[in-house]
């Protein structure tokens, strides 16, 4: 991670610790946007999303969002193998990130993953 903030890199490193003790132990960076899946593993996993699934509601505009949870947590869930290649990423100015409220907004959607998939929303 090239020229990222300080304030950023803490708040990724917190989010990190949730995500791996609350769905997806091992996987160290669940927010970076490069993924890659095979057609059938993305049609199996894509249609089981319940928060950003086809009847959720519409994202309109820039939003940070766990989506990229959601799928890993998923994905893991059905047993597909999940590997993490090192990518070159440099932090570019005019960021739409707004910290504290998605931070919260992401925190949230960790827990209602998380909830879900308590109540067996994902069987």
């Amino acid at each position: 991670r090239e020229r990222e903030p300080g304030y950023r890199h803490l708040l990724g490193r917190g989010f990190n610790w949730l995500v791996q003790a609350a769905l997806v132990p091992g996987v160290q960076d669940t927010q970076c946007g490069f993924k890659m899946f095979r057609r059938a593993a993305a049609q199996d996993v894509f249609t089981r999303l319940r928060r950003y699934g086809e009847d959720a509601p519409r994202v309109e505009g820039p939003m940070v969002t766990a989506f990229d949870v959601e799928v890993l947590y998923l994905a893991r869930r059905l047993g597909y193998r999940i590997a993490e290649v090192p990518v070159r990423w440099i932090h570019a100015e005019g960021s739409k990130v707004r910290p504290v409220v998605d931070a919260l907004r992401m925190a949230r959607d960790v827990a209602q993953v998380r909830w879900s998939a308590w109540r067996g929303d994902y069987e």
